[in-house]
């Protein structure tokens, strides 16, 4: 459980999180609706349901209040207790989760902005973009707790019916808890000191980082939003293998960085690509699946090859990857090929005459090498630097 000691008026959210993790639900019930009888910085109505919800185990009744934000109180303070499922190692863990935190400000860059930046792009607009919600973590637990849990925390993975029309969750705290670890060491032990200094850099940034990595978050979503849509293919169902999932994660990377570049210089730009490769290749593609089973691993292991096919990176003699434009506009053009081939996968989705067809759209060739450098000079270079991600 994680925990951060604030003012007394936070000490009952507090509670109730110590209570949800120690099972001791009746407890937490009695305290949920003390909080909502005091109406303060958190939303009566919505402890009010979620103290129904928890007692009789339906989830339902939350629904709505969570797609409309009702769950976000005074000042941007939120508590939510519920299910919440991640995917891992190709099987599903769902566990009682909770979170007591408070959102920042995050109107840029705007969803409108983004909607219409899709619309030009592939004249049709099936989805709305989903929205990113940075937040400052004050206590949490279960599967949306510390390195084993989920930081970026998906709304389908809540139990509440159509939970995937909600808010996207970023847990800042944790993202930075994470890079100034795990993360940085790994990008130092993956690419040359000139590379990886430029990649680190957007992500060091004292006053830039959190909004650097909300926006990198924010232009991901647009990605999903794009084509058919994240929704409908999980309505399908079409992601219950990993691969195909892998590729939709690649795909909202390259079509975020189509993105940035409509709405930002090209310096700007490419701190949101070294913010996405800092996440890809130092955190996801260390996680425990591994290239055969697990989503992020995959989708940073497409990232790769489409940078040695743009031959955009090359190995050093120390073993080292290296990138050959060391500057922010030539790591936007490092990813050329991501966008060229994303636009495309994109447009040929939106031509299929029958969904069976994206099957074939989703498969990706992996060249040998490309997946015995990520084993060898990725994976295996920084085995035991994460202790706990799954």
């Amino acid at each position: 459980m994680t925990v951060v000691l604030l003012h007394e008026q936070q000490l009952v959210p507090q509670q109730i999180v110590q209570d949800i993790e120690h099972n001791k639900i009746t407890v937490a019930l009695t305290k949920i609706r003390q909080q909502a009888e005091k109406s303060g910085e958190l939303p009566t109505a919505w402890l009010l349901n979620t103290a129904d919800a928890l007692e009789n185990n339906d989830w339902s009744i939350l629904s709505q209040g969570f797609i409309n934000m009702d769950f976000i109180g005074r000042d941007g303070y939120f508590l939510i207790v519920a299910p919440y499922q991640i995917n891992r190692q190709c099987t599903s863990e769902v566990t009682l989760s909770a979170l007591y935190g408070k959102i920042h400000d995050n109107s840029y860059p705007s969803l409108e902005q983004l909607e219409s930046l899709v619309q030009k792009k592939f004249g049709t607009l099936k989805q709305k973009v989903t929205r990113n919600l940075s937040f400052t973590e004050i206590a949490s637990c279960g599967n949306v707790s510390g390195e084993s849990g989920e930081a970026f925390i998906v709304p389908n993975g809540w139990a509440f019916p159509n939970s995937i029309y909600g808010p996207a969750l970023n847990n800042a705290g944790e993202q930075k808890r994470r890079f100034l670890g795990s993360s940085y060491e790994c990008i130092r032990k993956v690419f040359e000191p000139e590379t990886a200094n430029l990649l680190l850099a957007p992500l060091d940034d004292k006053v830039n980082s959190e909004y650097n990595r909300h926006v990198d978050t924010q232009v991901h979503e647009a990605g999903h939003a794009s084509g058919l849509g994240f929704n409908f293919k999980d309505q399908q169902n079409f992601f219950q293998n990993y691969t195909y999932a892998g590729v939709e994660e690649w795909r909202a990377d390259s079509l975020g960085f189509e993105f940035a570049a409509g709405i930002l210089p090209a310096e700007q730009a490419g701190k949101l690509v070294a913010v996405n490769f800092c996440i890809r290749f130092g955190l996801d593609a260390h996680r425990l699946g591994g290239i055969e089973k697990d989503v992020d691993v995959y989708a940073s292991l497409i990232s790769l090859e489409h940078l040695f096919q743009n031959d955009a990176i090359y190995i050093t003699n120390s073993g080292q990857l290296s990138l050959r434009n060391l500057s922010y506009p030539g790591l936007l053009q490092a990813v050329e090929s991501h966008r060229t081939q994303a636009l495309s996968l994109t447009r040929r989705e939106l031509n299929l005459e029958s969904t069976t067809g994206l099957f074939s759209l989703y498969t990706v060739d992996i060249h040998p090498s490309t997946q015995s450098v990520f084993q060898g000079l990725i994976r295996e270079r920084c085995q035991g630097i994460w202790a706990q991600l799954k």
